[in-house]
């Protein structure tokens, strides 16, 4: 049942869903109870530039890496880590919200947070199935 090597076998497809699936229900869990739900109001003042700047930089890296270089991707082993690394920046966008940006900004909070889900729902694995088509082509 165990592999001896790691590179015996490469990682299922339902590998990198369980992994996704995870990932963007852990976000809502870690919303909802550590982080009290989603915020209501309005601002109390104009937001912080800098941090909705670094939110915003952290989503343009995941889906330069969902939309650029996992589809240049050619093996399982490669495409996992490259998954995991633009969940990683996706998910911050949300913790940076959560636990940085304060309770005075309730809706940039918001706003944040429909990027993160966003970000995380386009790294769905749809695409491991297309790569393994590549895979038996060649």
């Amino acid at each position: 049942m165990f592999l001896k090597n790691a590179d015996e076998q490469p990682a299922k497809p339902f590998v990198f869903w369980i992994i996704w699936f995870s990932i963007l229900q852990g976000f809502f869990i870690i919303l909802f109870f550590a982080a009290g739900g989603i915020p209501e109001g309005v601002n109390e003042e104009p937001a912080p530039t800098g941090i909705v700047a670094v939110c915003g930089g952290l989503a343009l890296l995941a889906m330069v890496i969902r939309f650029v270089v996992i589809p240049k991707i050619k093996s399982l082993a490669q495409l996992m880590p490259a998954m995991i690394i633009g969940l990683v920046f996706s998910e911050a966008v949300g913790f940076i919200a959560m636990f940085v940006l304060g309770d005075k900004f309730p809706e940039t909070q918001k706003s944040l947070f429909i990027v993160c889900v966003s970000c995380l729902v386009a790294y769905a694995p749809v695409y491991v199935n297309g790569l393994l088509q590549r895979q038996k082509m060649r």
